[in-house]
């Protein structure tokens, strides 16, 4: 009883301190003008950003780690930081170290743990034809005739059930009936473990579908059919309700609407964008409108907008109800309300997640009378995502959107207050044409700041930019928020009754209009900028940057300066690959006397060079890099000079001895048991499939090589649960 007490008490003063620690509003804009001194331990906990930005490196730490490490010396180090931060108060220095480390190690932990939470088998590398059934969680038809279909795996043949995936991904030809979320389906296919990076530091599939718990993918080699089997899925009554809506709100869809407007009214309501069209995409993407397609705060601040103004504008249609009760709040609930339907049935994806969290805080803070939309709930909103979702610290998604927030509730809330813009508007007379003039000026300067704001990221991530962007948000985005989003949201609200045909007729009409500001917007030669593959340095110095510039007290902002100069300085690398060479041996691309990439003929591995060639900022299509003179290829290999040195694909083992002889860097996507020694490099299935894929660079004859999987194969997402 004594232990339990003393634990309930130290919980208790560790609340206590750690509450009494969050700032107010003033105090996160301008923490010089506390009473309390500017210390370390103030930079951390006197402003709450800097708490995001150490929960961000022990987040980060974790990730990049070639080693996993034990849960014991994750939980020990927690233990020890925490009790020493609490029994150190009479020390501020060294109480403010250590309150810094803690947060480190908070964001270190939560990442570990919440990796290890959604642990689950992998499939072998090796692609494998196996017979299974699956429940079906989601289906999306493709615009190429195919469908994606992901679940829990419930049977798999020559795997034993505790080795088992928990959840697939297929792919399948769009043939015979859709099956929709719940259905248990059978059938045949060839399926492997997830594919990691493409490249050495580029994107890692794997890491990202971990956390959705899918350990295998491939696609069918049989029809799929419901199943016959004992075996059932236990779907909870939430699940169910959510499947039943969404397949309810699919089929009013496609009665109501056809071809291109059902495909972007489905990805806007229900987050199915796989029946976009490729061309619509690409017209979207170099626009500056691909954020469009991705359901989040600007969707969801929509959805809730709409249903906040059409509530609390049709309760004040009665006046004695106005003026007794607060219908604001009132309003304010049902959006919140309508809100969370809205996430359930959009495909609750991570920046989705993000944006209810946000919009539910702002209708809270109008429920208990708050200001709603406040840097400091921005902060809390971060932080309550990392603790919960830890990985979407990497995602685009989460720093495109919170460095747009930011920067535009900066913008608006401290700078522009100040600004001529201001004084114009309180000075001009209140004309009929002046406020439409000046609300298609403030998307366009909304459009411009989170333009600038997204762009190192936008670069990073998607190795291009739009400087289209701002003209085509000032178009198309009054059509989305006046228009498009209450459209839709009439037509949910009205499909219970079957009364939603002219709202969705209406709707269609403006999706053209949408998609029609997009194409004349793309149609601008050129829409869109490659920029190439940047160092992720760049983008931590410019990010530390902008935080300082934002949230440092006086002159200590003047820090952030040098830190955007290096970031810039020093963002493309010094050396571009001369080499590539996918993970599995079926593609390469070497670098011509032009300095661009060139490929072999052939159909395999479009997706994998057209991800190296957006890397290298080379706008050419995959297609385009198979026609050339650098590689020669004939039915036993391909060939091709590369600084002086000959690179050889092998394609038919029996010309193993000749190109043995000739070739400096050889590839052969099987294992090679007889000798070849003369190659400076060999890169066989072995080196590969540990390796994963390869980037080759050539120094005055010397050879350097990186490897994809060189810092993840030790991963516990890159070797599956035991």
């Amino acid at each position: 009883m004594p232990i339990t007490i003393k634990m309930a008490n130290f919980i208790k003063q560790f609340l206590k301190k750690t509450a009494s620690l969050i700032p107010s509003n003033q105090a996160l804009i301008n923490p010089q003008t506390t009473t309390s001194k500017f210390t370390p331990g103030r930079l951390l906990v006197g402003a709450l950003p800097w708490s995001v930005v150490l929960l961000s490196i022990g987040i980060g730490l974790y990730f990049t780690l070639s080693i996993e490490g034990s849960s014991g010396i994750v939980a020990v180090s927690l233990a020890l930081a925490a009790i020493t931060w609490l029994y150190s108060q009479n020390t501020p220095k060294f109480h403010s170290l250590v309150a810094i480390l803690l947060v480190i190690i908070i964001g270190y932990a939560v990442a570990f743990y919440r990796t290890h939470a959604v642990k689950t088998a992998l499939l072998p590398t090796e692609p494998r034809s196996y017979e299974l059934s699956m429940m079906v969680k989601s289906a999306s038809p493709t615009q190429s005739n195919r469908i994606h279909y992901s679940g829990p795996l419930l049977s798999l043949s020559r795997i034993a059930p505790q080795k088992m995936p928990k959840q697939i991904r297929l792919r399948a030809p769009d043939q015979g009936p859709l099956f929709v979320y719940g259905d248990v389906i059978c059938g045949k296919a060839v399926m492997a473990r997830p594919r990691g990076p493409l490249r050495p530091g580029g994107y890692d599939f794997g890491w990202s579908l971990w956390f959705k718990q899918i350990g295998g993918t491939g696609f069918t080699i049989s029809q799929l059919k419901l199943c016959n089997t004992s075996i059932k899925y236990e779907q909870s009554k939430l699940d169910h309700f959510i499947a039943t809506l969404r397949s309810f709100i699919s089929q009013r869809l496609d009665q109501g609407l056809t071809g291109r407007e059902r495909a972007l009214a489905g990805a806007l309501i229900l987050g199915d964008r796989g029946r976009i069209e490729k061309q619509d995409i690409e017209a979207l993407r170099k626009a500056g409108l691909g954020h469009l397609l991705a359901i989040s705060g600007l969707h969801m601040a929509a959805f809730a907008g709409t249903l906040f103004f059409l509530i609390r504008a049709g309760l004040a249609l009665f006046p004695s109800l106005a003026q007794a009760q607060p219908i604001k709040k009132w309003a304010a609930l049902a959006a919140l309300i309508g809100a969370s339907v809205y996430f359930l049935i959009s495909g609750q994806s991570i920046p989705t997640q993000r944006a209810v969290l946000m919009i539910s805080m702002i209708m809270l803070a109008i429920l208990v009378e708050r200001p709603a939309i406040t840097l400091r709930n921005v902060v809390l909103a971060a932080i309550l995502i990392l603790l919960f979702r830890p990985e979407s610290l990497l995602s685009p998604g989460f720093q495109m959107s919170f460095a747009a927030v930011t920067a535009l509730i900066v913008a608006y809330e401290i700078h522009l207050k100040k600004a001529p813009f201001t004084k114009i508007q309180e000075n001009v007379p209140q004309l009929v044409w002046f406020k439409p003039f000046y609300y298609m000026l403030g998307i366009w300067f909304t459009s411009l700041i989170a333009t600038l704001a997204t762009a190192p990221y936008s670069i990073y991530h998607f190795h291009q930019i739009s400087y289209m962007g701002p003209l085509g948000n000032m178009l198309a985005i009054p059509l989305f928020t006046v228009l498009l989003m209450p459209l839709a949201v009439l037509s949910l609200c009205l499909m219970p009754f079957g009364l939603e045909g002219p709202i969705l007729a209406a709707l269609a009409i403006v999706i053209d209009m949408l998609l029609a500001t997009a194409h004349w917007t793309a149609s601008f030669d050129p829409a869109i900028i490659q920029i190439g593959q940047i160092n992720p340095r760049a983008v931590i110095l410019i990010t530390l940057g902008a935080i300082l510039a934002i949230f440092a007290p006086g002159r200590n902002k003047l820090l952030a300066l040098p830190l955007v100069i290096i970031a810039v300085i020093t963002a493309k690398p010094n050396q571009r690959p001369d080499i590539y060479i996918d993970d599995k041996g079926d593609v390469m691309a070497v670098r011509g006397a032009d300095q661009k990439l060139y490929a072999p003929d052939g159909r395999k591995g479009a997706f994998v060079l057209s991800n190296w060639l957006k890397a290298d900022g080379d706008n050419r299509t995959s297609a385009d890099v198979r026609q050339n003179a650098v590689i020669a290829c004939d039915e036993a290999a391909c060939s091709g000079q590369v600084k002086g040195l000959t690179v050889t694909l092998l394609k038919n083992i029996q010309a193993l001895e000749e190109e043995c002889n000739r070739a400096d860097i050889l590839i052969y996507k099987r294992t090679i048991f007889r000798p070849c020694k003369n190659p400076q490099l060999k890169l066989t299935k072995i080196e590969l499939t540990k390796g994963g894929a390869h980037a080759v660079y050539i120094n005055k004859g010397k050879i350097r090589v990186e490897r994809a999987n060189q810092h993840r194969q030790n991963r516990i997402w890159a070797k599956g649960a035991e």
